[in-house]
């Protein structure tokens, strides 16, 4: 799902989503039992899937995690920020599980069956698995939980722009068999299955309400979440039970740490000091600016991922002026330089995008890549075309008016980190040399979160979309999603989009999708929507003691269940 700038989705802004495959499931034309889907052409990235790890597994002992951002509640089902799903990961199991190919594999489902027309998925549960709390895990518990989402009390942004567009229903046949009902064909449903944000939760511990669940959930993973000390950290200890690892996990018993200690250090030097230091056993996101001494650093391990979905870019309000503009789209995209932007914030720990989805998404393409090279004369000469003349201060104006655009971004706890400040600073400066005059405006987290939405107050916004299938085009840049929070924020409607993404989701035929979405592609890019900036990335470093670390591929969270510390 989405995330703005740090935040994943709902009554949230999205930081959603990349490094993940889809997912063409086999069975789609066929009733017969299966237990994986079709691997696509792409593959996640590099860190992403449990690998092989030499030495002997240790018991014992506590990682202590540096992240960001805190989790605004740790109930995955609730809004849809992405901390949450980062941390739930460690508590929650999924029905299935997504590998690096994009194949699905088994999780707390052991095997499914979809029906010819790709309206039903019948799920086969695996038997004796309990939550923590001691409830069974079963067919009535899964029905529970997709209820929950659907719940409107949740706001979550997994049903808004997930389930509610193609859910009809759910059956529970027996005590370990569920049947969740389709309104339309949607090739990607597993692989959007295998998000934490669609963990299963104790039905006993969701009927508290959401205020209790959001402090302490309860699944059935391999760590138990123990306690949360608000502002400062997340506390995790091992489930001594745990029995549902899934099948592409190396580790199919509990988890080897004891516990988990995860710790909340928004600022990028923090975190890295703590880890050099030994303070902190393994932390999100590098610092840019350390990136380079972290590559040649012995003591440290690197594990970067490329998620899938859009990746990070500036949205354009399409509604208004002056971006209703076409041409005015396109000249900003050809003068944001965007490249040496994200080059000079970042010193090369990312690169720069170009396109209208990760290149960590299934069926990308770069035939699109360079619709907009830098080319300030043709920026120029679009928006003489457009009515937009050099006043006297540089910045154009039109029938009085200024060239000014209002970009507004969160500057809460975590939410946008020095390099991508400088970010936005750099885009301002090459926007300029073709007369825009682009305000950046800072907004308090809340203040930030109730803008976002509302065309009238901004022009520009920074966000992201971490998703495992390019579906994600459907989210943002659909006419069905025009109206929902967080969903299609550039307010775009293109009738031929709509319909090229839904024949996407509605065939299995692989050469048929590629050619499909091939065509999205082309029509996001040749419009000039947004601008693409850079791919989402989760970028961990590790301490050399700290084995078995590796990256889950539908959503890019790290996975400490196979886990373990030396000496």
């Amino acid at each position: 799902m989405k995330r703005t700038a740090r935040t994943r989705l709902t009554v949230m802004l999205a930081l959603l989503a990349l490094g993940a495959v889809t997912v063409v499931v086999s069975a789609c034309g066929s009733s017969a039992s299966t237990a994986a889907g079709v691997a696509t052409t792409a593959e996640a990235g590099a860190g992403a899937g449990a690998k092989k790890v030499e030495g002997n597994p240790v018991k014992g002992g506590t990682l202590v995690y540096g992240t960001d951002r805190e989790p605004t509640c740790l109930d995955p089902h609730n809004l849809g920020d992405m901390p949450q799903t980062y941390v739930a990961r460690q508590y929650l199991d999924s029905l299935v599980s997504m590998q690096p190919n994009g194949t699905v594999v088994p999780w707390l489902a052991d095997s499914w069956d979809i029906s010819k027309d790709g309206l039903q998925y019948t799920f086969h549960l695996k038997h004796g698995v309990k939550f923590t709390d001691g409830t069974p895990f079963d067919a009535d518990a899964v029905k529970a939980n997709f209820e929950q989402t659907l719940d409107p009390e949740t706001q979550s942004s997994t049903n808004l722009v997930y389930l509610l567009p193609i859910y009809k229903g759910i059956d529970v046949l027996d005590k370990y068999t569920v049947r969740v009902n389709l309104k339309r064909p949607y090739s990607p449903f597993l692989d959007v299955l295998g998000q934490a944000f669609f963990g299963m939760e104790s039905p006993k511990a969701m009927a508290r309400g959401i205020k209790e669940n959001c402090v302490s959930p309860v699944g059935t993973g391999p760590f138990i979440l123990k306690k949360w000390a608000k502002g400062q950290q997340i506390d995790l200890v091992r489930n001594p039970d745990y029995n549902s690892p899934p099948a592409d996990s190396n580790n199919q018993g509990p988890a080897y740490l004891d516990a988990i200690t995860w710790r909340f250090l928004p600022d990028p030097s923090v975190r890295w000091s703590a880890l050099k230091s030994g303070e902190a056993q393994a932390i999100f996101n590098i610092p840019p600016e350390d990136f380079a001494a972290a590559q040649s650093d012995s003591s440290v391990e690197l594990q970067q991922f490329v998620h899938a979905g859009i990746g990070h870019y500036i949205v354009l309000d399409n509604s208004e002026p002056p971006f209703d503009d076409l041409k005015v789209r396109q000249a900003f995209n050809l003068a944001a330089n965007t490249p040496a932007a994200v080059e000079s914030a970042y010193q090369g720990a990312y690169p720069a995008a170009t396109s209208a989805i990760s290149s960590g998404t299934p069926f990308y393409t770069d035939k699109y890549a360079n619709l907009y090279p830098h080319d300030l004369a043709k920026a120029e000469k679009l928006l003489d075309e457009a009515g937009w003349k050099t006043g006297a201060s540089g910045v154009r104006e039109k029938d009085g008016k200024p060239l000014s655009v209002k970009f507004i971004y969160g500057n809460g706890p975590g939410e946008t980190q020095p390099a991508e400040l400088t970010l936005y600073q750099n885009v301002q400066a090459a926007v300029k040399e073709a007369g825009f005059d682009l305000k950046l405006v800072p907004e308090p987290q809340a203040e930030f979160y109730e803008q976002a939405n509302v065309p009238a107050d901004f022009d520009a916004e920074p966000t992201y979309w971490n998703c495992p299938t390019p579906m994600c085009m459907y989210i943002v840049a659909s006419t069905e999603t025009y109206d929902q929070p967080f969903a299609n924020m550039s307010k775009i409607k293109n009738p031929e989009l709509d319909k090229t993404l839904l024949a996407a989701a509605a065939t299995t035929d692989r050469a048929q999708q590629e050619k499909l979405y091939d065509k999205a592609q082309q029509i996001i890019a040749e419009n000039a929507y947004w601008v693409p900036m850079y791919p989402e990335q989760t970028l961990l470093g590790i301490s050399k003691n700290l084995k078995g670390v590796w990256i889950e591929p539908s959503e890019g969270e790290p996975v400490f269940s196979d886990a373990w510390l030396e000496g």
